[in-house]
């Protein structure tokens, strides 16, 4: 019987000091792997391993290996854990998530961060009652221009556009449609084709997106001034979090929070950077410069639009905080 029961101790003793099985998640981004937002979730992905004691594993499959945002949301639970999204998936998620990127809503990234730091707690409450996700952390593609084969100075040059908008994404569609533009909507990996076959002349995109994406090589101009703001945030389904050990979670967080900072400041850099190169000696693309007036009357437009787009947002709330916040 001693001996039995001194079996049964050790055979105990064995099991509780073994490492915990590690949970392993795969997850989904359009960054590609060697860009700068690539390789920041790659070196997410590792030190969240390092913080847990490797109890928590991120599979990665970056460069829209497994198709764009729309098909990633579809395979959300169904083999595939999260995702890195940019503000187009992350509205599909949960719509009213997209009322930052309401276009001349956030000027600069300045107001960027006052609408994140105002909107964050709202949307991570949201993605608890509303979804079947959690909303693990932060990101951004950052400002939004024009980018053309023709010179668009005004709202009637946009209006003669073939301007792509990506495929499901209703907040660009209605948006250009108040400007008078019938978007033609697309997959966003067929852009660069449609681009070399004419079926799009115009696009939209911050500069170090489009230059990620390949689309530049086909263009010739881009606006001076932004017209919009683009957000991002990765999410977890609600059944791979609760996979994550209860004593992990906050670890978790915090790496995710330190690299959702780094990500973000990674983008400012890239875009000013990739502006700076493709408007300059051999970038290949011209400048040009929307007058003072011209510019106005975008906003007019867009400004008069904000209620209607938040409202189909279910995001009407969102907005009045936001434009408090910015006090606009």
């Amino acid at each position: 019987m001693f001996r039995l029961n001194a079996a049964l101790l050790t055979v105990g003793l064995l099991a509780a000091s073994a490492p915990a099985e590690a949970a392993t998640f795969r997850l989904a981004s359009l960054a590609p792997q060697d860009s700068a937002w690539g390789r920041l979730i790659q070196e997410m992905a590792t030190e969240v391993e390092k913080a847990t004691g490797g109890q928590v594993k991120f599979k990665l499959y970056l460069g829209g290996k497994l198709g764009d945002e729309t098909k990633v949301t579809k395979k959300l639970g169904k083999g595939l854990d999260g995702a890195f999204f940019t503000g187009q998936g992350m509205g599909q998620l949960l719509p009213a998530f997209r009322v930052q990127e309401l276009p001349f809503l956030v000027s600069n990234y300045d107001d960027a961060d006052v609408v994140r730091k105002a909107l964050w707690p709202d949307f991570e409450a949201a993605f608890e009652k509303d979804t079947d996700m959690v909303l693990v952390g932060g990101g951004e593609t950052g400002t939004v221009y024009l980018f053309s084969k023709q010179p668009i100075t005004s709202v009637e040059d946009m209006k003669g556009a073939k301007l792509w908008v990506w495929e499901g994404d209703n907040v660009a569609s209605d948006t250009f449609r108040t400007f008078g533009v019938s978007p033609r909507p697309l997959d966003i990996l067929t852009v660069v084709q449609q681009l070399k076959s004419g079926g799009i002349d115009t696009v939209y995109n911050s500069p170090a997106g489009a230059v990620a994406l390949g689309w530049t090589g086909d263009l010739g101009y881009v606006t001076n001034r932004n017209l919009a703001y683009s957000s991002a945030g990765f999410v977890l389904t609600k059944k791979a979090w609760a996979q994550v050990p209860a004593d992990q979670q906050a670890a978790v967080k915090k790496v995710v929070a330190e690299y959702s900072e780094k990500i973000i400041a990674q983008a400012r850099k890239d875009n000013i950077a990739a502006l700076a190169r493709l408007t300059g000696p051999g970038g290949g693309l011209k400048m040009v410069t929307i007058p003072d007036a011209k510019y106005a009357e975008f906003e007019k437009v867009a400004k008069a639009a904000w209620a209607d787009l938040a409202k189909n947002l279910n995001a009407s709330a969102y907005l009045d905080k936001a434009r408090k916040a910015l006090k606009k």
